[in-house]
């Protein structure tokens, strides 16, 4: 019995795997017999119903693609830029393919040859079609020049600027779509600002590319023309070019340094070699202060002293002009609080300048990375206050913490408080 049983158990999976066979052969058959030429492409489209009849020729990385065509059933690969997408059979039929564009795809962005092709291959043949596969949307990482005016040139870097349609400046319908420039590697652009910028609406760029837009945050902004606390021209609370507080000479407040003109008016200048090891003078220093304890801080509207010390920036301008490497050189950004302590953060310059040929750049510090060990400024009211004798002091100090001198010349403008988060 245990004989025949097994026999039986035999047979039934003798039967069984001719079952299968046959099934497969028939699935074989079926197959061969509609997909009996290369393939065809029609047209992509992504997978949204509502979208059957729309029709592109790019994606952006992480798309779902849907490619109709005709003997589509035996398709083997889909590639993209010659990158192989993967082919799951279950999304295969005679006229769709569904396949997603993975991040590992080349784009113009890692590879400025790649041919923009889409090829898909079955056993009779492939089909071909000019295709873009998109870069990620742009990143804005940094404004080189905040301080810029209407005609200025307004130059961004950051990530992406590829297949560039627009951009948005501050204000309603305030744009510009021409006249943009970006390098070849997408890490920089260049535009003109226009005349109709309204810093009511905000005071942010942002680009938009065939692959979405950018996002917005306090490294997108520019100069909304309020919070200025120095721009070594106008008379107030500090008078130039003698009447300020103390560090650089008068004499050192001038529309020129050797390889650097201004932005507009005057700058405090510095020419000379920095001293290695922390060293100090005090041509290096730019200390504002009205001794009398004058007010020289902004106050009003954006500048209620209720708002968190962090959504406040220290923002200025910094040129340099050198021929060495500026690794190493920082500026310090010292202010002394109501309680007597010391509070600072110091700013690696390579940071934001990677051009020493004299152009200007903004170097930027939120209020809150004032600190003093664990003491640090909790809200604005906090930094209106000034030191213990009710003076109010803000102090720049280039700081050269290599071992070695650096001779450069450099430039420091419009030192100010930015309300950069509401």
């Amino acid at each position: 019995m245990k004989i025949i049983k097994n026999i039986r158990s035999s047979h039934s999976l003798l039967v069984a795997s001719a079952l299968v066979m046959v099934l497969v052969l028939g699935a074989c058959k079926d197959e061969d017999e509609i997909n009996v030429g290369p393939p065809t492409i029609e047209r992509v489209r992504n997978t949204d119903p509502t979208t059957a009849d729309s029709s592109f020729t790019s994606a952006t990385l992480g798309s779902t693609l849907a490619i109709l065509g005709n003997n589509l059933l035996g398709t083997q690969q889909v590639y993209l830029n010659d990158y192989p997408l993967g082919v799951n059979t279950a999304y295969v039929t005679n006229s769709t393919v569904i396949v997603t564009v993975g991040d590992s795809v080349p784009t113009v962005a890692t590879d400025p040859n790649v041919p923009n092709t889409l090829r898909l291959v079955n056993k009779a043949g492939e089909a071909i079609m000019e295709f873009q596969t998109l870069p990620p949307a742009p990143q804005v990482l940094q404004v080189k020049n905040q301080y810029v005016k209407p005609g200025d040139d307004l130059t961004l870097l950051g990530r992406y600027f590829y297949f560039i349609d627009t951009v948005y400046f501050p204000g309603e319908d305030v744009f510009v779509t021409s006249g943009i420039t970006a390098n070849s590697a997408g890490s920089s652009l260049t535009v003109k600002v226009p005349d109709n910028v309204d810093f009511s609406e905000g005071q942010s760029i942002r680009v938009v590319t065939k692959s979405g837009g950018s996002a917005t945050n306090r490294n997108t902004q520019i100069y909304a023309d309020k919070g200025m606390v120095a721009d070594f021209d106008t008379n107030g609370a500090l008078e130039w070019p003698w009447n300020w507080g103390w560090g650089i000479s008068g004499d050192m407040i001038q529309p020129s340094q050797p390889g650097i003109s201004s932005l507009e008016g005057s700058f405090g200048g510095m020419n000379q070699a920095f001293p290695a090891n922390y060293g100090w003078n005090n041509d290096k220093v730019i200390n504002l202060a009205n001794w009398g304890g004058v007010q020289i801080f902004p106050e009003g509207d954006g500048y209620e002293p209720s708002t968190p010390a962090a959504n406040y920036d220290i923002r200025f301008e910094v040129a340099i002009n050198t021929t060495v490497s500026i690794a190493g050189l920082e500026m310090q950004i010292w202010y002394p609080d109501s309680q007597g302590n010391e509070l600072s953060y110091n700013i690696p310059m390579s940071d934001f300048i990677s051009n020493t040929d004299g152009s200007w750049y903004t170097l930027s510090a939120n209020m809150s990375r004032l600190t003093n060990g664990s003491t640090r400024l909790n809200t604005y009211g906090d930094f209106l206050k000034g030191d213990s004798g009710g003076v109010k002091q803000l102090r720049l100090v280039v700081i050269n913490t290599t071992g070695n001198d650096i001779q450069a010349v450099l430039g420091v403008d419009n030192i100010r408080v930015i309300r950069a988060v509401n």
